[in-house]
């Protein structure tokens, strides 16, 4: 059997139940056979035949405790709590400054009528102490007395002391329904044509017509919208009131003075200034805000935030926050400092629960759901590779955890796709939650980090763009571009690395850390939540991770290696030939044998970083094959990536297009040289012919072409000796004989014809011998 307990509060289930509506119990006797009940005066009754609704406050009755025992048992009754008036919950001073006395008056009405009514139960209620049963139902008697004594109602007195029990003898249960007085917080509307408030002069006298518009809701909506517009500090009242009606009630524009200006309806056909003076300023500034500048800018800029993106996480590894900005730098290739590239786009992953940066990835061009995966595998892999990578080997790979988180928030771009769906939830088994447009503070980890990056990294590069439009006399950011995409992700990291290790955040810590006196970073709370099991991320095999994650690109297999298409051309291929991979197992697969004897085009799918050029992999059925880079340009390989293959290829085709008219000017001159010099030989053999020439006989044999070699031979030598200029011997011969006494003799030069034959002569012995000691 149920237990009656004084100060329990009893509801009617159904029709059926004894008791209707709400009942508190006051007291229960000591025996526990009868309990002293009073009805709680919830809300007005209504009578019947009556218009008026009846608020007086019934008293008290009593009941058999086994009885009411028996209907709370039977369902009729059931247990409830009352819902106090937020009204009561008020003190004096909220409620003076919420009704302010009145003309005349030192307090205010609420508080005069319920310290007028305290005032008439105070002697009651203070002498009854703790009297029991039947000493409550003796308080009705002992109220009629004193209300003869205080020369009032009997009714009012019982009211009072009725309302004072039944709601649990609070004092403010005495107060008056103010705030439910006239339809509260509910505007009032013209009814029937009929203007509110006091009649103009022209509707005193009959004239209805100008009596004035009829506000409705849109009209009381435009001076709203209109005050808030328009009111501003230098503005007066009366020119706000003209602006408004200029823009809500005007018909349309005329040409006046050589100028436009905007007709106005008739006064009688829209609002007054006192009207606007009267509803301008009851909108809350708050929903004005909302209404003007859109729904989605103040829920960003404007709305009160209730809790934060770290509410129910209590683990490093239970929430990943995976969030995509524009790095506001613009970059140049790494082949050419004055070739820029534009912005990237940093995706980072981080840890919503100490914002601890686990993976990232600067993507050139749009941002796509690779990109997205690969940030996530960077966040699950060890870091000692990409640091190598990076020229960072004395950075520690401990200090950027690997985390395969449990679920990761993300909006709604990078990963609302199948392909992003799949890998990260069928694959890996992570969770991905997508929050809603437009409400950044459901992810404000990474939001806040994209600040954090740009005051601290971004904005300090040459070519930075500050996060905004050019403004006069700026010169473009683009033309300032310096650095390339390597060496602002090697800068990156070393930002991430002080954010992980050297920034301060003592918002991070909880009593218990401080208790151990661990050092405010990232890097030694993560370090200590993880001695301590505050640890919730998996662990998954990296090369599991690296098949499903790194992002997947065509290659056309060659004799001698693979060679990359480049991404996003559609069914157009194009090779990326500066790069070229080349292994063992490719030669011992067996690949382009197979490949070159199909049907379809030697195209292959490969996983690959599109950041790092040094390897890709082979995914086939003996498993996973890294194929190494075998270029000889190790600065690409090292520096470059996906990207500056593009635009090598870029160039190159511009390069083209520029050079077209040299190249072909070279060909035409290469193609008119053989033509003529094959043309005049053509006409030296013809002419030979003719002559009566012929060939050698034996000429097509091995020996009589040797024959003729040597003939050619001293032929050769014989032009180049004529080619020899006449006169002095070489400065460089030098003769064995002493020299002969200065005597002298005339020269002969002219007189000698057979010098220059003996000379050939000379020369042409010299070059027989040195040709028959090459060629015995």
């Amino acid at each position: 059997m149920a237990t009656v307990e004084p100060g329990m509060v009893l509801k009617s289930t159904c029709p059926e139940s004894p008791l209707q509506g709400i009942y508190r119990v006051l007291d229960v006797m000591p025996d526990h056979t009868q309990a002293i009940v009073i009805p709680v005066p919830t809300a007005p009754r209504k009578r019947d035949g009556k218009k008026q609704a009846n608020y007086y406050a019934r008293g008290f009755f009593a009941l058999d405790t086994v009885v009411l025992a028996g209907w709370i048992d039977r369902k009729l009754l059931l247990p409830t709590k009352i819902e106090l008036p937020l009204f009561w919950a008020l003190s004096d001073e909220q409620i003076e400054q919420r009704y302010p006395p009145r003309k005349g008056k030192i307090r205010s009405s609420p508080l005069l009528r319920r310290d007028q009514k305290w005032a008439l139960i105070e002697p009651l209620v203070s002498s009854s102490g703790n009297i029991r049963l039947p000493a409550f139902t003796e308080l009705d008697r002992l109220a009629s007395a004193h209300a003869e004594e205080s020369g009032v109602n009997k009714g009012k007195v019982l009211d009072a002391l009725h309302r004072y029990y039944a709601f649990g003898r609070i004092k403010n249960a005495l107060l008056p329904n103010t705030p439910n007085c006239g339809a509260p917080e509910k505007p009032r509307y013209a009814k029937e044509g009929k203007k509110l408030g006091r009649k103009n002069a022209a509707a005193s006298v009959g004239e209805t017509a100008l009596q004035g518009k009829v506000l409705d809701e849109q009209d009381r909506q435009n001076l709203q919208d209109g005050w808030h517009l328009y009111v501003r500090p230098g503005t007066t009242v009366s020119q706000a009131f003209i602006a408004t009606t200029q823009t809500f009630y005007a018909t349309g524009h005329t040409l006046k003075h050589g100028l436009l200006a905007p007709e106005l309806l008739p006064a009688h056909m829209r609002p007054t200034e006192r009207e606007f003076r009267y509803h301008g300023p009851k909108t809350p500034e708050e929903a004005a805000a909302r209404r003007l500048m859109g729904e989605g800018d103040w829920a960003r800029d404007y709305r009160p935030l209730v809790g934060s993106a770290r509410d129910g996480i209590c683990a490093v590894g239970q929430v990943g926050s995976l969030d995509a900005s524009p790095i506001d730098v613009n970059l140049t290739a790494c082949f050419d400092r004055v070739t820029p590239i534009g912005v990237g786009r940093g995706l980072v992953v981080r840890d919503s629960w100490l914002g601890l940066y686990c993976g990232f990835q600067v993507a050139i061009g749009g941002l796509k759901t690779d990109d997205a995966k690969l940030a996530i595998l960077r966040s699950g892999l060890d870091k000692a590779s990409l640091l190598e990578r990076y020229d960072l080997q004395e950075l520690p790979p401990e200090d950027f955890p690997n985390i395969v988180f449990s679920k990761l928030l993300s909006d709604n771009g990078e990963l609302r796709c199948l392909n992003g769906i799949e890998s990260c939830t069928e694959q890996i088994g992570s969770r991905i939650e997508f929050v809603s447009s437009k409400r950044a503070d459901r992810n404000s980890t990474s939001e806040s980090g994209h600040h954090s990056r740009h005051r601290g990294l971004d904005h300090h590069l040459e070519g930075t763009t500050k996060g905004r439009q050019r403004k006069r006399g700026e010169p473009l950011p683009i033309t300032k571009a310096l650095i390339s995409h390597f060496e602002y992700t090697r800068l990156l990291i070393l930002w991430m690395h002080w954010a992980n290790t050297q920034q301060q955040v003592p918002h991070l810590l909880t009593t218990e850390m401080r208790r151990e006196n661990i050092k405010p970073t990232r890097i030694e709370i993560y370090r200590w939540a993880k001695r301590h099991g505050y640890v919730s991320g998996r662990t998954v095999d990296p090369t599991y991770l690296r098949a499903h994650l790194l992002p997947r690109f065509h290659a056309s297999v060659q004799r001698n290696g693979l060679v990359l298409h480049r991404p996003a051309t559609g069914n157009t291929v194009e090779l990326l030939r500066n790069a070229r991979f080349n292994s063992e197992h490719l030669a011992a697969s067996g690949l382009y044998r197979r490949l070159k004897n199909a049907d379809g085009p030697p195209h292959i799918e490969v996983r690959a970083d599109p950041d790092d050029l040094s390897e890709i992999l082979l995914v086939d059925d003996r498993g996973i094959h890294v194929i190494p880079n075998v270029s000889d340009d190790l600065i690409l390989v090292h520096d470059g990536c996906i990207a500056d293959l593009s635009a090598i290829n870029d160039v190159e085709k511009r390069r083209n297009i520029e050079t077209a008219s040299e190249r072909d000017q070279a060909a035409s001159d290469q193609r008119a040289f053989r033509e003529e010099t094959q043309a005049n030989a053509r006409a030296n053999k013809a002419q030979r012919l003719a002559a009566g020439g012929r060939q050698e006989p034996g000429g097509r044999e091995r020996a009589g072409v040797r024959a003729n070699q040597r003939r050619e031979r001293g032929a050769q030598m014989e032009a180049a000796a004529a080619r020899v200029p006449q006169g002095d011997p070489p400065a460089n011969v030098v003769s064995d004989t002493p020299a002969p006494q200065s005597v002298s003799i005339p020269s002969k030069r002219a007189e000698s014809p057979e010098q220059p034959g003996a000379l050939a002569a000379l020369l042409r012995r010299r070059l027989a011998g040195f040709h028959n000691e090459r060629h015995p």
